[in-house]
């Protein structure tokens, strides 16, 4: 790793999570890149943690040219197998970006907004942001292409997490997604779950309808619910669930759950006073979870010392 990129911890850090798109990307393919072997496996030996390194990969906030000395102006990535050119994801893994605290025991996810940042396709943001491998333990982790999942039965992503910092920028409201579903080769994400603040309400933005391969959907339609009002530097909960009857949505702030159930082509009222359907069309589709921070404010020198930091002490995917 590089020394310039780490942020050395006093106690062994530990850490268990997933990362982005297809590579580093939503949805974009690295077998292309990447040697098509199984990688040697990972061992997680963090027993009582609330993750699994194994089931992730992890997507940084600057380039590959920055972080490897080499790779192109996307979005370096850290793998939890061996793979060509990339670091490999353990339980040790200490960044500036990410890495574990034990006291308490959480999962830290950091971007600073004032330097220049990579991103990666279909995205003008940064992140710092794990991508989910649903068959890490029978498919080749180097390749994102066979780690997805269909909506065959109960899929589940569920966080603990608190905000630790958040920007205070005139004019700009601190807008981060915390979670996500993504369809696989799918530029419009299922599910983004938003905080923007302390007095407005966490979001879920959903899209009706998508288009295939990557492309611009120009009738697709974007909405939003609302899921309670979560504080800074409060543990929060939040839990989203897929099956083939439709999604749920769920936070648990202050002892208060709020739930939201949506059905797949059935219409249901969004934030804006209109009603929405999501296209049956979804179910057709292969997908994958997202975890970490992904914020919704461009970098800019501007922001000196303006900062998003997550501590997560739970992500955890189910599938059944």
């Amino acid at each position: 790793m590089k020394a310039f990129k780490l942020k050395w911890l006093t106690l062994t850090t530990v850490l268990v999570l997933s990362a982005c798109g297809g590579s580093s990307t939503d949805g974009q393919d690295v077998s292309d890149t990447l040697p098509n072997n199984s990688g040697n496996a990972v061992t997680d030996d963090c027993i009582d943690c609330g993750w699994n390194i194994n089931q992730w990969k992890l997507t940084l906030p600057v380039s590959q040219d920055d972080y490897y000395g080499t790779g192109g102006s996307s979005a370096a990535e850290l793998i939890p197998a061996e793979c060509s050119g990339k670091e490999t994801l353990t339980n040790d893994t200490s960044l500036e970006y990410f890495w574990r605290e034990t006291s308490p025991d959480e999962l830290h996810f950091k971007v600073n907004l004032d330097e220049v940042g990579a991103t990666t396709d279909n995205s003008s943001y940064v992140r710092s942001e794990l991508r989910e491998l649903r068959y890490f333990d029978t498919e080749n982790r180097c390749s994102s292409s066979h780690q997805n999942w269909f909506i065959t039965g109960e899929h589940q992503l569920s966080a603990r997490l608190n905000i630790a910092q958040y920007p205070s920028i005139t004019g700009v409201a601190p807008k981060v997604v915390l979670g996500q579903v993504h369809g696989y080769e799918i530029k419009q994400a299922l599910v983004k779950l938003l905080w923007e603040g302390d007095d407005k309400p966490v979001r879920v933005i959903l899209n009706d309808s998508f288009a295939q391969d990557n492309q611009t959907c120009s009738d697709c339609q974007s909405f939003s619910i609302n899921l309670g009002v979560a504080k800074a530097y409060e543990q929060w909960q939040y839990r989203i669930s897929v099956n083939k009857q439709g999604i749920e949505l769920q936070t648990s702030v202050a002892g208060v759950d709020t739930i939201k159930t949506l059905k797949w082509g059935e219409a249901v009222l969004a934030n804006d006073g209109n009603y929405y359907t999501l296209s049956k069309n979804w179910l057709n589709e292969s997908y994958y979870f997202k975890a970490g921070i992904y914020p919704q404010i461009h970098v800019d020198s501007a922001y000196s010392n303006q900062v998003f930091e997550v501590g997560f002490s739970k992500i955890t995917v189910t599938h059944q």
